[in-house]
């Protein structure tokens, strides 16, 4: 979030330059996580790790008491984050050259991994509606019966719209994906920041039929920041699929956890479920702030309805800004670092994703120079 200002918006680190782009938090990780490193790192030897089998019932119950999902232990694999995760999947399920559909504007490495990995990008939009999105079926339906495709990725909470899937949606995907044997790939690293009314439900919790045609990844990592220690876990309820998955994670050399990756989940989903809960309060104040401060302060700005994560979708698209400058503007101008809308597709030109797991002070600062930039007349 600091170390990369200059790379990748051409800013120094401690420019005056408000860092509210990538997607990680200003927060502490929790006093029980630190104790168990603190533990673990006094032990004062750091060699290899092997994955234990704590580690897949520790997900196996976090999913349950959570996300009211069963998971069997055994489906639980190890990776060293969710992406190299859905690169595995990729690898393992499909052909280069074959077809993955993912719906823009979304998650910008979804694009490269598929790319990267010789598959061709399918593009199901999202359809945009009043301040929120919602899945064009028809359209799903014909890219999944193409031949060439082979899978989809799905985000759910979507980054960065912030959509919730409701269960008829889920069960709508599974059905298309499972009639037309296209492997679905489900991103559920934000599950547990989901705001009232909304309920994140788990793709795990779907029929049986349309569950074991799934492969869902997690990580403790955005609820307890925890990204720096590469750990995710891979849930895979087909034998099958799961023996497929474990070779090609055993041929990328991507099955060793690092010594402290395994200690910092357990001890984030055993003991810190008060954290998330605590974290979620805390950011549902800080969403109604900006839905205030925008209402009032920006009335040509739109903000879409944020059902989960801790990401804001914004539309410029009427401010009096040529969209084609909003990434000058946004730096140069207002001096707080954002993820650029067209980064996530060209049905994100125009916006920016904006991260408001900080403290409330770092959004009341980004408004007042927000409202510098855009009304200066007013300032």
């Amino acid at each position: 979030k600091w170390d990369d200002l200059q790379k990748r918006f051409g800013c120094l680190s401690d420019a005056d330059v408000l860092p509210m782009w990538v997607a990680d938090m200003d927060f502490p990780t929790p006093p029980e996580i630190v104790e168990e490193l603190t533990k673990r790192i006094s032990q004062g030897v750091y060699g290899y790790t092997m994955v234990s089998d704590s580690f897949s019932t520790t997900v196996s119950n976090w999913m349950k008491t959570r996300h009211s999902a069963f998971v069997d232990p055994s489906w639980v694999k190890f990776s060293p984050g969710v992406v190299p995760g859905i690169a595995n999947a990729i690898q393992a399920f499909s052909n280069e050259g074959d077809g993955v559909i993912i719906q823009p504007p979304v998650y910008y490495p979804f694009f490269s991994v598929v790319e990267d990995n010789k598959r061709k990008l399918v593009f199901n939009p999202l359809i945009e509606t009043d301040r929120s999105y919602r899945i064009d079926f028809d359209d799903l339906r014909i890219k999944a019966s193409r031949p060439d495709v082979k899978l989809m990725i799905l985000c759910n909470p979507h980054n960065p719209v912030g959509r919730v899937f409701s269960r008829e949606e889920l069960l709508k995907i599974g059905e298309i994906c499972l009639k037309n044997d296209v492997k679905l790939i489900v991103d559920e690293i934000h599950a547990d920041i989901v705001f009232k009314p909304h309920v994140h439900v788990s793709y795990l919790s779907m029929p049986d039929e349309i569950r074991n045609n799934s492969i869902v990844l997690i990580s403790p990592s955005k609820t307890f920041n925890l990204a720096g220690f590469q750990t995710s876990a891979v849930m895979i309820p087909d034998v099958d699929l799961r023996a497929k998955y474990q070779r090609r994670s055993e041929i990328t050399r991507t099955t060793s956890i690092g010594c402290c990756g395994e200690t910092a989940l357990e001890a984030a989903y055993n003991r810190c479920a008060y954290y998330a809960d605590e974290l979620v309060e805390y950011l549902s104040g800080n969403k109604q702030y900006c839905e205030e401060q925008l209402a009032v302060r920006f009335p040509e700005l739109t903000l879409f309805d944020l059902e989960g994560t801790y990401l804001l979708w914004i539309d410029f698209r009427k401010a009096k800004i040529d969209v084609n400058d909003l990434d000058r503007f946004m730096i140069e101008d207002v001096k707080v670092a954002v993820d650029y809308g067209h980064w996530f597709g060209e049905e994100g030109r125009g916006f920016i994703r904006l991260n408001i797991a900080c403290p409330k002070a770092l959004l009341e600062e980004a408004f007042d120079r927000l409202e510098h930039a855009l009304h200066p007349m007013s300032t």
